[in-house]
Order: structure tokens, then C-alpha cells, then sequence
């Protein structure tokens, strides 16, 4: 206890400075604890795609269409391009990943500590001076607890969006093959009308000749009216698969032809069907979100059990007439009615969800690596029958029926029959091309990883070291170091 002086104006401004000083260094001592995590990484999902796709989105400001400098439109559109230029302009794409940033801020406000209290009754008469600070300990001790769990659901959310990110490269895959479709379907329909009309013209020729009958020439001709009216048809869909191809890209205002390269050939299946599981089972990033997801469940059961701490650590000075005393304490909640029962039950039941939909995610994965082969399987093999076999007979024989037709040997409906052999026969090998292309996209999409002959297919080996690498625990353990050193 300290005696002041006897005036009492100044005693009462001396002795309040006296003890309103160590209030307030106390209180920037117990708010100096407050630092951020330093496991936030803002490229997260940029770089987890540019991993698994070899495409490093860009982060573009809202209003804009901006065309990547590696991209060239001059020259065509390719696969590789439509997706990098997706990436970059997708406008649903680029407001998810503010979700990212969304999280990282929930992160920092988690590793922040409750701000102290400050009561103050000011002497007035008889009524002697009192300041009492209140600091929550409680808020501390749990601090690293809810920083773990703010760590983990950025991890969450971050291979989410990356998952997202993949999802959107696939949907911009089979638009693009949907507009290299119609586009060939155009050239063939084209094609069509030729065959057709020059039909036509050698059955006005015969009939000229006498060699048939009216009726006749009016069957070609109307043949080759609807194979006109098939072009037109096939131009509309054109049109409609360039319009979604653009508005994946997110450039719908670009009014430049974007001439696909057309449909590809792929190299024949390197890759056992458990081999892709594996790969697709270490890589896919939702399958990880799944299990930062139970990370973060099992943190937040610990929190459960431990949120009915309420703890304050008090500090309080007296100031009257001719004297000042100070002292400390504790203020806590007695836990007899309320031990927070149904937030821990809640807590657990949270944990037993995220169980359940990591095993979910898991088996939807290994479900669309055996789909998605057996789709590509199943192209390849029926691509390989139209084009190694039914293609160039029905090609032989649709030369020897017009040279037959001409020379006045062959039935029209033979030759209409073969023509439309042919013809359906080239249609249905487009069709295939496409289907195999949209196949090798959901496949290379459900194993987050490409199939190409590049360096980003690693060997299975390698894929599983990269996978013990980042594995979650280990992340885990090394976010948590972060955390323990951030509070020791």
C-alpha cells in the first residue's frame, strides 16, 4: 500500500496515474500475443493445378476478358489454350477462389486473442476510485486448438477449389470437343450435298438418256434437298457449340473465329485400370478436402470438450482518500449445469459425417476412374471397327455403285443405300472420335493427372512419394509446430 499526499486534487490525479499505468501495460502485453498463422499460402490452389494440369491460372480483376500472351487465336484453338484461357476469364471460377481468401482471414481472426476488459468507477464523493482488469485466459489456452482448426479448413477449402478448378478444364474439354464435333459434322454434311447432288445430276443424265423413269429423278433430288437443308441445320449447331465453348471460356464477347484443331488421336491406354485408381486415390484433390475436412472434425471435438472454460485473470486497484491498493485474482465459471453436453455431442457426430463422406469421396473416385475407362474403351473399340473395317468397304462399294449407276448397271436404290451406309458410317466415326475425347477428358479429370506423353505423368512410384510427402498428418504435425511455436 502506498500513502499519498494530503491534497486532494492532486492526490487523486497522482494516485489514479499511479495505477492506471500498469493497467494499460498489461493490457498491450496480453494483446502483443496476438500474430497471425504463417501456414496461409495465397497460391495454393494456383499452384496445385498448374501441377496437375501444367496451367497456372491467373487472377484477374471482375469486369475483364483477358487473353494469356501463350495464347495465339490466330493460328486456331486448341485443347491446351481453351483451358488456359478459361482459367484466367471463368468468371465462377475466379469468384470461388475468393473463398480462399475468404478462409484465410477466418485463420488470422482464430489465431486472435479476446480483448481484455477494463472496468472503471471514477471517485466521486465518498465513493472511492476503482479500476479492475479482466484478461481471458481461457482465450488463450484455446487459441491453439482453434487455430489448428482454422488451418486445416483452409487446407479444405483450398483443395476444394482446386477440385473446382479441374472440374472447370473438364467442362471446357468437352465443350471443346462438342464444337470440334459440330464443326466436322459441318464439313461432312457439306460433303453430303456433294455426293448427293452429283447423284442427282447423273440421274438427270439418265433420264435424258431414257434409262429411267421421272419418279426417280425427283427421289434424288429431294435427297439432295435435305442434304442442303442439312447444312444449315449442322451451321446452327455450330453456333450453339461456340456459344458454350466461349461462355466457359469466359469470353463471350469475342466475335474472332476460334477454329479448333479438330478432333484428336490419342496414344493406345498405357495404364491398367488399378494403376489409375491408385494414382487417382493419391492425387485427386477432393479426396483430400475430405480428409483436412476429418482433421478438422477431430479438432473440433477437442474444443467441444474444453468451451465451457470460462477463465479471467483480474487485476484491481482501489484508489481512495489517502490510499491505494491493488490485487489480483480469478474469475471463472463454476461448470455444474452447463459443460457444453450438446456441443460435444454435435461435435461428434460432425466427426462420424466427415468419416463417412471421406469414404464417400473415395469410392465416387474409383466409380468414375472404372466409368470413365471403360467410356474411352469402348470409343476406341468401336472407333477402331468403323474405321479399320465398315469405312473402307462402304467406300469401295460406294465407288463401284455410282461407276454402276453411271454405266447404267446398278438399281438407284442401291446406290442410295450405300450412299447412306457411307455417309452414316463417317457420322457415327465422328461421333466416336468425340466420345473418346470427352472419355479422356472426365478420365484424366477423375485422376487429377494427364495422360499425355509430358512430364506431368510421373511413374506410380513417384506419384506415391509425392503423396507421403504431402500427407495430411505430416502437414499437420508441421502446422502444429507452427502454431506451438507461435505460443509457448
Amino acid at each position: 500500500m502506498v500513502c499519498c499526499p494530503t491534497n486532494p486534487m492532486k492526490d487523486s490525479d497522482t494516485c489514479w496515474c499511479g495505477f492506471a499505468l500498469p493497467m494499460l501495460a498489461i493490457t498491450l502485453a496480453l494483446t502483443g500475443c496476438c500474430k497471425p498463422p504463417l501456414c496461409l499460402d495465397r497460391h495454393y490452389v494456383r499452384d496445385r493445378i498448374a501441377n496437375s494440369i501444367g496451367i497456372l491460372p491467373q487472377e484477374i480483376p471482375p469486369c475483364r476478358e483477358v487473353i494469356p500472351p501463350s495464347v495465339v487465336l490466330e493460328d486456331g484453338l486448341s485443347e491446351f489454350e481453351a483451358v488456359d484461357i478459361a482459367l484466367a476469364n471463368n468468371s465462377a471460377f475466379q469468384a470461388s477462389l475468393a473463398q480462399l481468401g475468404m478462409a484465410g482471414g477466418d485463420a488470422i481472426q482464430a489465431s486472435l486473442i479476446a480483448n481484455p476488459q477494463l472496468l472503471v468507477y471514477f471517485p466521486t464523493g465518498a465513493k472511492e476510485g476503482q479500476a479492475t482488469l479482466y484478461a481471458p485466459i481461457e482465450s488463450y489456452l484455446l487459441r491453439p486448438t482453434r487455430m489448428r482448426i482454422a488451418n486445416r479448413d483452409y487446407h479444405r477449402i483450398g483443395d476444394t477449389l482446386v477440385q473446382n478448378g479441374l472440374n472447370v478444364a473438364r467442362d471446357v474439354r468437352l465443350a471443346y470437343a462438342d464444337y470440334a464435333l459440330a464443326i466436322e459434322r459441318f464439313q461432312l454434311a457439306q460433303d453430303a450435298s456433294r455426293i448427293r447432288n452429283d447423284i442427282a445430276d447423273l440421274t438427270n443424265n439418265r433420264f435424258k438418256n431414257g434409262d429411267i423413269s421421272e419418279l426417280e429423278t425427283i427421289t434424288s433430288r429431294v435427297d439432295a434437298l435435305n442434304a442442303g437443308a442439312m447444312i444449315a441445320a449442322e451451321q446452327h449447331n455450330v453456333n450453339i457449340a461456340r456459344a458454350r465453348l466461349v461462355t466457359w471460356m469466359g469470353i463471350p464477347s469475342v466475335q474472332e473465329d476460334l477454329l479448333p484443331e479438330g478432333l484428336k488421336n490419342f496414344p493406345v491406354m498405357e495404364f491398367e485400370e488399378s494403376e489409375l485408381i491408385a494414382i487417382a486415390l493419391a492425387c485427386r484433390p477432393d479426396l483430400e478436402a475430405a480428409k483436412w475436412q476429418v482433421a478438422a472434425a477431430q479438432e473440433r471435438q477437442i474444443l467441444a470438450r474444453r468451451l465451457f472454460w470460462r477463465i479471467d485473470f483480474g487485476f484491481d486497484s482501489r484508489l481512495g482518500q489517502g490510499y491505494q491498493r491493488t490485487g489480483t485474482g480469478l474469475r471463472l465459471d463454476l461448470p455444474i449445469f452447463n459443460r457444453n453436453q450438446g456441443g460435444i455431442v454435435r461435435a461428434d457426430w460432425e466427426l462420424n459425417a466427415a468419416q463417412h463422406n471421406q469414404d464417400a469421396v473415395s469410392d465416387q473416385i474409383q466409380q468414375e476412374v472404372r466409368v470413365s475407362m471403360q467410356q474411352f474403351e469402348q470409343a476406341e473399340e468401336n472407333l477402331a471397327v468403323i474405321e479399320r473395317e465398315m469405312l473402307p468397304k462402304l467406300t469401295e462399294a460406294i465407288a463401284i455403285a455410282e461407276r454402276g449407276f453411271a454405266d447404267g448397271g446398278t438399281d438407284y436404290l442401291l446406290v442410295l443405300q450405300t450412299t447412306t451406309q457411307y455417309l452414316d458410317a463417317r457420322s457415327r466415326a465422328l461421333i466416336e472420335r468425340a466420345n473418346r475425347q470427352r472419355a479422356r477428358a472426365e478420365l484424366e479429370r477423375s485422376i487429377s493427372r494427364s495422360l499425355s506423353e509430358s512430364p506431368l505423368v510421373p511413374s506410380l512410384n513417384e506419384l506415391k512419394t509425392t503423396s507421403q510427402n504431402r500427407d495430411l498428418e505430416a502437414i499437420s504435425t508441421e502446422t502444429d509446430r507452427t502454431i506451438e511455436s507461435e505460443n509457448p
